[in-house]
């Protein structure tokens, strides 16, 4: 990346998929851009019109840019250091409006206050600042206008300024306006194919990928110091022959009303998904290995009592563990489905638990 890069993003300071991220690089531009615009008009005002008063306020916007860079490279805060920026703006443009004398042209920068107010502050408060400045303005040039004796400026000028003014200001809103709702609307649409891509199509429960990402990110807090998660796994007594005996798509509606079922007994805090086919992943922040247990416990009396219908009813046979230091995805699910392998062979529509690693041995070579 170029250095100009680093520096119109405050060193990367926000991501491109943040709102921040451009509004950065506008503030930047714009203040990079009017230090040498206005030390060409000092050139100007000084050696050939000899304006001293108006290059002085020439000076003071340079100056005043210089340190709003200084002060947003130090904080970073957009939305102070655009409030600062519009503000300079608008009381050096009403300044140079009132001083410059009978010179219709200072009025071309009153065009570039629009945009620069909407696309720095977002359009409401943009639509305030740049009302009321145009407000004090008018009022201000209006007022010195009938109060001297000579006419400071032509009427044609107040008139084209009011309506080009107008429209530029109507133009600007309806582009905000635009860009707002096309942002929201694909901020919203991402969401949505976020959910999507993380939700078990048949249950409407998380999926395995978002199973294994929350068993990353639990694995890797407890190397941080928080304490240990714990893993239910559950799959559903002899299915297979519930499948046979009624069909794959009244297996399908069991599922969905397993998980109904599952998600109540559940906190909150837990992620409830379907690990595969019949098999129920249920994962436990911070939760020991007791307290795991009388949640499994309760999942499969509340799947035991769940009435099916015309289908009767079904069991769920249960595995629980939890986690260790060392554990990666692979280990402590191996525990789990030997956990569950236990409770199968000991009879299904039970709750086990596997913590050790002489106990996985011990189950590994039953196997």
């Amino acid at each position: 990346m170029s250095r100009y890069q680093q520096f119109v993003t405050n060193n990367f300071h926000f991501k491109p998929d943040q709102p921040e991220y451009w509004k950065t690089y506008l503030i930047n531009n714009i203040l990079l851009i009017l230090i040498p615009i206005f030390l060409f008009l000092i050139f100007l005002n000084v050696f050939i019109h000899k304006l001293y008063v108006i290059a002085l306020i020439d000076a003071i916007a340079i100056a005043i840019s210089v340190a709003l860079l200084w002060y947003f490279h130090s904080t970073s805060h957009v939305e102070r250091v655009s409030m600062f920026a519009v503000g300079m703006y608008s009381l050096l443009l009403i300044a140079y409006i009132l001083i410059s004398g009978p010179n219709d042209y200072s009025f071309a920068w009153i065009l570039v206050f629009p945009p620069v107010s909407y696309f720095l502050l977002g359009r409401d408060k943009g639509r305030i600042i740049t009302i009321v400045s145009f407000l004090i303005i008018f009022v201000s040039v209006t007022w010195i206008q009938f109060a001297s004796d000579a006419s400071m400026f032509s009427i044609i000028s107040l008139v084209n300024l009011i309506f080009s003014a107008t429209c530029i200001t109507i133009l600007i809103s309806f582009s905000e306006l635009s860009r707002a709702k096309a942002y929201d609307f694909i901020r919203l649409k991402n969401e949505e194919l976020l959910r999507l891509s993380h939700t078990d199509a048949l249950t409407g429960i998380s999926n395995r990928l978002k199973l294994d990402e929350v068993m990353l990110k639990e694995l890797a807090r407890i190397k941080r110091g928080t304490p240990n998660f714990s893993v239910i796994i559950g799959d559903l007594d002899l299915f297979k022959r519930f499948n046979d005996n009624f069909g794959h798509l009244a297996g399908d509606q069991i599922l969905v009303e397993i998980a109904s079922a599952i998600v109540p007994v559940c906190r909150l805090a837990d992620t409830v998904g379907r690990w595969g086919g019949e098999e129920f992943l249920i994962i436990c922040p911070e939760t020991p290995l007791e307290g795991a247990m009388v949640l499994a416990e309760k999942i499969r009396k509340a799947v035991e009592s769940l009435q099916l219908h015309r289908y009767g009813s079904i069991t769920i046979s249960l595995g629980v563990t939890t986690s260790r230091t060392q554990d990666d995805i692979n280990t402590i699910i191996h525990r789990a489905d030997k956990a569950l392998y236990l409770a199968k062979s000991d009879g299904r529509n039970q709750v086990r638990s596997v913590t050790s690693f002489t106990q996985q041995l011990s189950l590994d070579d039953a196997d």
